[in-house]
């Protein structure tokens, strides 16, 4: 009995636990701890903003500011109908053409009838090889003038040289004349027995002879002197001739230029009155000998009315009317009496007014009857435009175009891309589109992230 107690103690001995013992007895401790040092974790992952310290940052509103805008709307006030008459509708004020500058033969025609044009754009070519060729002799002629005139001031500068070479020998030439001088005059006052009289002759001849040489060289620098004023004239001469060589070939590149005709508005083709090989003359007396095209901008058009004069009496300058045209049946379009014409129509008995078409259909096009109905003296109806804008503070706008916005909400904050327009006001920056009207944005922000919890503080200014 005693053996059998003594052998169940020796289980529970110190000796008596196995390793795989002491680790499942560690484990039964980790993991409480493990659990307990999760929820740590969450914890703090989910309250760390109410636990660390909020940075503090300046806020400010998005204002919402009224623009007025620079247009003015004018709207026709609908008044009672006076009569109405039949029009056509033309181009206003006047049609444009498009006009061959230089007489030649047309080579190509670029553009047809009701076909769109931008002001430049090439309408039509004349044949230009005539001019080319007119360019291309201008051209020669300048540069030989130009040669000449070179080669005038090089003969210029080499008589130059020869008027200081002369005048160097000159001085030279006196020298030896002081010299034939002295010695003629020491022989002269020497007594004939160190001198014979074959001495004195040669003596007085080299005098004679320096003299004549002296009196040569002055006559050539006179000479050459005299020649200056003839060689400033050739030169003045020679450069006229230049500048007119240049005149003579802007002349023809002018005209090897006119031979492209260009459009000389934004418009559309009106009526086209070039063909290939046709001939335009500019002097004729015909008066669209020279027309390539008439053009006119369809955004800028008047109706032509013939007014009975039963009816004439009714009208002024400034009067509103309505305009319908059968192309666009369901459409009434809104027009202004601009001018009437000086004089009646003694056959019709009617007398012409223009009546320029309010915003005209891209449809409407010139020659296209219309009715007009003349309303009654009114005035205009001016509504002045207004605008609701949002403002933000310059220092808000970050340089990638975004803002940090603060939720009051949640304390929090969120970056969001935003469209800034060009315009300013006092230290705020217009947006087009990315934030609302009364949000919160923070000013000068600095080290945040998109839900960081902050502390807000208003901007004094």
């Amino acid at each position: 009995m005693s053996d059998l107690f003594s052998n169940h103690l020796s289980d529970f001995s110190p000796s008596g636990f196995t390793p795989r013992a002491g680790v499942f007895r560690r484990m039964t401790w980790l993991l409480p701890a493990g659990i307990l040092l999760g929820f740590v974790l969450i914890f703090l992952l989910l309250f760390r903003d109410q636990l660390l310290p909020s940075p503090e940052v300046k806020i400010a509103p998005a204002l919402l500011l009224e623009e007025a805008l620079q247009n003015t709307k004018s709207t026709p006030v609908s008044g009672k109908m006076l009569f109405q008459a039949s029009g056509w509708i033309e181009p206003d004020p006047l049609p444009v053409k498009a006009t061959a500058l230089q007489d030649g033969v047309i080579d190509e025609v670029h553009v047809l009838e009701g076909q769109s044009v931008k002001k430049g754009d090439l309408l039509a070519t004349l044949v230009a090889i005539d001019t080319q060729l007119e360019c291309d002799t201008a051209k020669a002629e300048l540069q030989m003038a130009e040669s000449n005139y070179q080669a005038h001031c090089t003969g210029t500068l080499v008589r130059i040289q020869e008027l200081e070479a002369e005048k160097a020998g000159l001085v030279a030439d006196q020298a030896d004349l002081d010299e034939a001088l002295d010695q003629l005059k020491r022989i002269e006052t020497t007594s004939s027995a160190n001198y014979g009289e074959g001495q004195r002759v040669a003596a007085r001849l080299n005098k004679t002879r320096k003299e004549a040489a002296i009196g040569e060289r002055k006559a050539r620098i006179d000479a050459i002197s005299e020649d200056f004023n003839r060689i400033a004239y050739e030169a003045t001469a020679m450069e006229a001739k230049v500048n007119a060589a240049k005149a003579a070939l802007a002349k023809a590149e002018l005209a090897h230029q006119r031979t492209r005709i260009l459009s000389p508005i934004d418009g559309r083709v009106l009526r086209l009155m070039a063909a290939p090989g046709q001939k335009k003359m500019l002097g004729m007396d015909e008066v669209d000998s020279a027309t390539i095209a008439i053009l006119y901008q369809p955004e800028h058009l008047q109706v032509r009315v013939d007014v009975p004069l039963a009816d004439a009496s009714g009208l002024s300058v400034g009067q509103m009317a309505n305009i319908r045209c059968n192309l666009l049946p369901d459409q009434i379009f809104h027009g202004e009496v601009t001018r009437i014409t000086g004089e009646a129509d003694l056959q019709r008995n009617t007398l012409q007014a223009k009546v320029r078409i309010e915003a005209p259909d891209d449809k409407l096009r010139p020659e296209m009857l219309c009715r007009v109905e003349f309303l009654e003296a009114g005035s205009r109806e001016t509504k002045a435009s207004s605008n609701l804008s949002i403002y933000i503070p310059r220092e808000a706008l970050q340089p990638d175009n975004s803002a940090w916005i603060y939720d009051p909400a949640s304390q929090r904050v969120e970056r969001r891309s935003v469209i800034p327009a060009d315009e300013t006001r006092e230290g705020y920056q217009r947006i087009r589109e990315g934030i609302r009207a009364g949000e919160r944005v923070v000013l000068n922000p600095e080290n945040l992230r998109s839900g960081q919890r902050v502390h807000p503080t208003s901007d004094p200014s």
